[in-house]
């Protein structure tokens, strides 16, 4: 049994002269900073999102998020001290925001776990490696080489208003087995450590 009981369907509305991405963009990074002022202000870290047509494919070539959001919370108060009608009062003309909704038990299947993905240049790896070990650069090369390459993951170009700069919010969504409860990130996400649930159908 899920601990996520009410959840916030958006959907990007297509429009021919904008790109999804230019959108997503927009949208979660209102999303982002209405997670940060929810933790600061409510203490709430129990909000977590999904993308119910994200699809990941290894060669990279058809990896997408999709245009729905899912927004899920254990308590239907939660999502309305969230106030997401509030945060994307601006967006309207762009994502269709549907009310809270209890969600449909009857329609659940396997719980997913989404989760920023981060990875460290290879560069980087055999550094820290070398530091490590003791070892030189080069020795430390040759074993990073051999780990598993970065995912050509979907993701979604954020705005840092910290530093004025832009990264990428890279999404990992995976199926579980069992749902798991806990706390999520300001994305409404897990770190690669840990793998907090959230409904899917």
């Amino acid at each position: 049994m899920s601990h996520m009981t009410h959840y916030c369907e958006l959907t990007i509305i297509p429009d021919p002269d904008i790109a999804p991405y230019f959108i997503w963009r927009k949208l979660f990074n209102q999303i982002h900073i209405a997670l940060a002022e929810l933790k600061s202000k409510h203490g709430i870290e129990s909000i977590g999102v999904s993308f119910p047509d994200y699809h990941y494919d290894k060669k990279g070539k058809s990896s997408k998020l999709g245009l729905k959001l899912r927004v899920f919370a254990p308590s239907q108060q939660d999502l309305e001290t969230l106030n997401l009608d509030d945060w994307l009062s601006r967006l309207t003309d762009y994502v269709h925001i549907k009310a809270v909704k209890e969600v449909p038990k009857d329609k659940v299947t396997s719980p997913v776990s989404v989760h920023r993905y981060r990875f460290k240049p290879v560069e980087v790896q055999a550094q820290t490696l070398a530091k490590k070990l003791s070892i030189t650069y080069e020795e430390a090369m040759i074993t990073v080489v051999k780990r598993k390459p970065e995912m050509p993951l979907p993701f979604i170009q954020m705005h840092s208003q910290t530093n004025d700069s832009d990264y990428r919010l890279q999404v990992l969504q995976r199926s579980c087995s069992e749902p798991k409860s806990g706390l999520f990130n300001v994305y409404g996400m897990n770190g690669m450590r840990n793998s907090v649930t959230v409904p899917h159908w």
